[in-house]
């Protein structure tokens, strides 16, 4: 140091800090929460924990885009070679995909082009998908977990669902790392990338449905809702903020 004429490297330096015990990571992202979000987050985890919350008899449910991507993600050359460089379209081939889970399973996955409509959703998703699997699984009742999408709050959505008996649980809004199905959206895109590797839209459609009939296991459900359990308590210790799961 030129004040203190004092000499240090960087060795020393990391050494040191690690003794007064901090470390050096890469920055990890994470939803953008506000501020009214995040007192509401820390109330409903609260609530959750005194009620002794076990999600039995939810439903939670969002949709996902899903882009063709084949890409790997790391290439080796010498080091005399050019980067091997792979051209990716500007607009690549996408689907989007919606369902839900429980602790019965999983619902059938719905796979459709372009921005789903609000008449879209009452009869193609609330009224083919929803109504037909909550009778089957929850005759005595159940609560139904979706975000606050416009579609979602819509007068038409709502009344359908007042008409049907389809009851909204609502949670706190910019709230992902409270839906147990966004854990399945990773795992669905991992084996699309991984194993099934799809070259054209009817392979990514194809590889969709693989992954949703051989892989939704009633037990891989209970074990994405039973996370809940580690990310709840962390809602409450970071104070609403977001938990990184």
């Amino acid at each position: 140091m030129n004040k203190t004429n004092v000499s240090l490297s960087i060795a020393t330096i990391k050494k040191t800090r690690r003794k007064l015990g901090w470390r050096c990571e890469g920055t990890r992202y994470c939803q953008l929460i506000r501020q009214p979000n995040k007192v509401d987050r820390f109330h409903y985890a609260l609530t959750c924990i005194r009620n002794k919350e076990n999600f039995r008899n939810v439903i939670f449910t969002n949709e996902c885009t899903i882009e063709l991507d084949h890409h790997a993600r790391i290439s080796f050359r010498k080091l005399d070679e050019q980067p091997k460089l792979k051209p990716r379209p500007k607009h690549p081939v996408k689907v989007h995909v919606w369902s839900g889970i429980s602790r019965t399973g999983s619902m059938p996955i719905v796979i459709f082009d372009g921005i789903m409509r609000t008449d879209f959703y009452i009869n193609e998703i609330l009224g083919k998908a929803v109504i037909p699997y909550a009778r089957l699984n929850y005759p005595n009742g159940y609560r139904f977990m979706q975000d606050n999408d416009p579609k979602h709050t819509a007068n038409a959505t709502k009344t359908f669902m007042k008409d049907n008996d389809i009851y909204w649980w609502k949670t706190p809004a910019e709230s992902p790392d409270l839906n147990p199905i966004e854990l399945v959206w990773h795992q669905l895109k991992d084996y699309l990338r991984r194993f099934h590797k799809p070259h054209t839209k009817d392979e990514l459609i194809c590889g969709i449905k693989t992954f949703w009939t051989t892989n939704m296991t009633p037990e891989l459900c209970q074990t994405y809702i039973s996370h809940l359990r580690k990310v709840i308590p962390a809602v409450i210790r970071r104070e609403g903020k977001a938990t990184g799961y």
